[in-house]
């Protein structure tokens, strides 16, 4: 199929020849020189054939000058530069065909496919010639600043200042920059107008030149009032107020700010490498070197306090209440003076057990053999103080009142047990005996 095509492309580069020839009775036919010339570099461009494709484009664009036709000859260098670009890897050469389709579109007064044509150009240009590159942008720029069609310029200006910028060519970079704000001013975009100040002074910065970037931003707030309410213009103060202090600190508190990575990606690099006068800025920047000096100064604390825990028993009112006397526990089956008896040796020794056991600390209970609860068991939060008695407000039982206590107690139990004792069981019901007749 490839064979085919290419057979087809040969055929045809002969038939243009032939009617692009001068006979002797007959002039040469340009038109049809030219469709031929053209359908042959399609036939080699399907087949793959690029070489044999660009000299049949190449020839077109002649025999399409030729013919008046120079839209179509600056077309087919177009279609040249595009096949040594993308599929023969020839930069210089496709750089250079575009240069001409550029020219042939100028000649027929279209500018804007002329500046297209550069920008191609500089594209191809700039992994190879980067300044050849930055040419053709700028040429590309001044076509449209020409024209009067500065908005499609802007991407344009971006890409030269980018390339100027890595090529550390800052002052060639703040005329580009300069010129794109001339446009942007003009179009009444803010929004960029106020990045492109803010860059041209950050460039001017990297020069060395802060009296100029003092110069520049006082012209840029006088010249449009809104600049100098800007976030942009914030920036710009906060970095002459570092360089005119030798503020180091400050100088990268300002590159820091968000503002800062808005800007083009090379303007956004150069100002994490600014430094004032008299510092130096090491590859591990100025703010790591800091760091590991302070790091180096400070000494190191570790945290001597353990982590809050508490170990012990629980501290409630079951440890307590167990020294207290218990009235009730074994009164019932007791005869009163066995009770007295009873309530009388233990009231003076439970009460001062009961006295020290309030008066003792959570840390006593453990000193004394209660085993502290596992690491992960303990809780964090203390148990609630329970409140201690008063020994002033201590109740000492009279005989009187114990008596009282034992009958109130014997009442209570006979009162609960009367009830079931009295109570009889349900009467069974009478069946009648329908068996004997007593009358």
């Amino acid at each position: 199929m490839e064979a085919q095509r290419i057979r087809e492309g040969v055929k045809l580069m002969q038939e243009g020849d032939k009617a692009s020839s001068k006979g002797l009775f007959r002039k040469p036919d340009w038109d049809v020189a030219s469709g031929c010339y053209d359908h042959a570099a399609t036939s080699f461009k399907l087949a793959r054939s690029y070489d044999q494709a660009v000299q049949a484009y190449l020839k077109a664009s002649e025999a399409f000058f030729k013919a008046d036709a120079t839209h179509l000859s600056g077309k087919a260098l177009e279609n040249a530069a595009l096949l040594l670009a993308q599929q023969l890897s020839q930069p210089q050469r496709a750089a250079e065909f575009y240069q001409r389709a550029s020219n042939m579109f100028m000649t027929g007064g279209s500018i804007d496919r002329a500046a297209e044509q550069l920008e191609k150009a500089g594209r191809a240009l700039e992994n190879t010639d980067a300044n050849a590159a930055i040419e053709m942008y700028s040429s590309a720029c001044s076509l449209y600043e020409q024209e009067d069609r500065g908005r499609m310029a802007i991407e344009i200006f971006k890409k030269a200042v980018t390339l100027l910028i890595r090529s550390k060519k800052y002052e060639k970079a703040v005329d580009m920059l300069h010129r794109q704000s001339a446009v942007l001013r003009k179009l009444a975009n803010r929004s960029h107008l106020y990045k492109a100040n803010l860059s041209i002074m950050i460039v001017l910065f990297a020069i060395g030149d802060e009296v100029e970037a003092g110069k520049q931003f006082n012209f840029m707030c006088s010249n449009d009032p809104g600049f100098s309410q800007s976030e942009e213009a914030q920036i710009g103060e906060l970095l002459l107020q570092a360089y005119n202090e030798g503020d180091q600190e400050l100088l990268e508190k300002a590159v820091r700010m968000q503002h800062i990575s808005f800007l083009d990606n090379e303007v956004a690099k150069l100002s994490r490498t600014l430094t004032v006068p008299g510092e130096t800025l090491s590859s591990g920047g100025i703010d790591s070197q800091r760091h590991q000096q302070r790091s180096m100064q400070a000494p190191s604390l570790q945290s001597t306090r353990a982590p809050p825990s508490y170990s012990g028993t629980n501290y409630t009112n079951s440890s307590v209440n167990n020294n207290k006397p218990s009235m009730s526990s074994n009164v019932h089956g007791m005869s009163p003076a066995q009770v007295r008896a009873e309530l009388y040796s233990t009231s003076s020794s439970n009460y001062n057990n009961s006295k020290s056991s309030y008066n003792e600390k959570p840390s006593s209970f453990a000193s004394a053999g209660a085993p502290p609860l596992p690491q992960e068991q303990q809780s964090p939060r203390p148990p609630v103080p329970q409140s201690q008695p008063d020994e002033k407000n201590y109740y000492q039982p009279t005989p009187h009142d114990l008596d009282e206590e034992f009958a109130r107690l014997n009442t209570n139990e006979k009162t609960k047990q009367t009830p079931r004792q009295q109570q009889s069981p349900p009467a069974l019901p009478q069946e009648e005996d329908d068996d004997f007749d007593l009358r």
